[in-house]
């Protein structure tokens, strides 16, 4: 007789940690990056397809669902005859050990400043005061090459983080390149703020080498590919500043790795954070601690192709091989 329990032990997703990925969302109404369970083979877990970048391993991951459940009642003892479903929301908590400008700006939510090297004896600013100039990208530039000139090598050293975009030009609306990274609803002064979008541009990464004519970086730029009026600064630091106007906007993924059985994935196609940013401390053996970014999402509606529903988070169960399906 067949062992209706023989397969039960596959049936749970076991791991150590949940691992996070987001993906900027074309704002106002671009496109919103797809996760596919049925496409699983083409999701990587330690390189995501684009335009998915890694967040690293998340703590204390929490969904709460907040959508209200209504009834209609009928008859002298008011029965439930039709239940549904009214304002539809959905919350994520979770804990990043891991500080970078991606984490920061899921657990912030506001503007992410890049605090550009500065010239000397600049006014100090708490954003980051005046910047040195910016270094022009020359022609055969990629997104993991910059190409610049000579005397431009010279300010850089391996192991610098560098943000590269365009100059500020007089725009207002969404800026930055590959990810909007801030929203200005009047332009700025083009005489002080020539370097804004690279202030707050996503499109950054660290020198891993120099040769005699670029920069080699360590990972590949978000925004493809470099155009011509790019630029790159030095980054000394990441700022976000509570009280401001922005909200971060991105897709999330987030998975439970099979160590032994299946995987299950949650797949929020945009998330906006609920709340500013604060940090969870953990303790280690004292004195010694750490403090975790502290997020919390909100998911916002798309609707599903397949049947026009309104839909908050995708959750999906991907069965190891030969498991049982029920």
């Amino acid at each position: 007789m067949n062992n209706p329990n023989a397969k039960r032990s596959q049936m749970a997703p076991l791991a150590r940690a949940v691992r996070a990925y987001v993906a900027p969302v074309g704002r106002p109404s671009g496109p919103i990056a797809a996760y596919d369970p049925a496409a699983e083979g083409q999701f990587n877990l330690d390189s995501p397809p684009v335009p998915w970048l890694t967040l690293g391993y998340v703590e204390n991951f929490q969904r709460t669902a907040a959508t209200k459940y209504e009834a209609l009642r009928n008859g002298p003892l008011g029965n439930i005859t039709v239940q549904y479903r009214t304002q539809p929301e959905a919350r994520l908590e979770f804990d990043l050990p891991s500080w970078g400008k991606l984490q920061m700006a899921l657990s912030g939510g506001t503007e992410m400043m890049n605090a550009l090297a500065t010239l000397p004896l600049s006014q100090p600013q708490g954003s980051g005061g005046a910047a040195i100039p910016a270094s022009p990208l020359q022609s055969g530039s990629t997104i993991s090459s910059l190409v610049l000139t000579t005397d431009q090598l010279a300010l850089f050293v391996v192991g610098d983080i560098v943000a590269v975009d365009a100059d500020y030009g007089g725009q207002t609306g969404y800026i930055g390149a590959g990810a909007p990274a801030s929203y200005l609803t009047s332009p700025l002064d083009l005489g002080t703020h020539l370097d804004y979008i690279r202030r707050v541009t996503f499109n950054i990464s660290t020198v891993s080498a120099i040769t005699s004519s670029a920069l080699t970086l360590a990972q590949p730029l978000l925004a493809a590919p470099v155009v011509p009026g790019m630029s790159v600064q030095r980054v000394m630091a990441f700022v976000d500043r509570e009280g401001s106007s922005f909200f971060q906007e991105w897709s999330g993924l987030f998975v439970v790795p099979a160590d032994s059985g299946g995987r299950a994935c949650f797949y929020y196609p945009r998330l906006q954070v609920a709340a500013g940013g604060r940090e969870a401390r953990q303790e280690f053996a004292a004195p010694l601690f750490s403090h975790m970014l502290h997020a919390t999402l909100h998911a916002l509606p798309t609707t599903d192709l397949n049947d026009g529903e309104t839909v908050l988070c995708y959750r999906s169960y991907l069965p190891t091989k030969y498991a049982a399906a029920y």
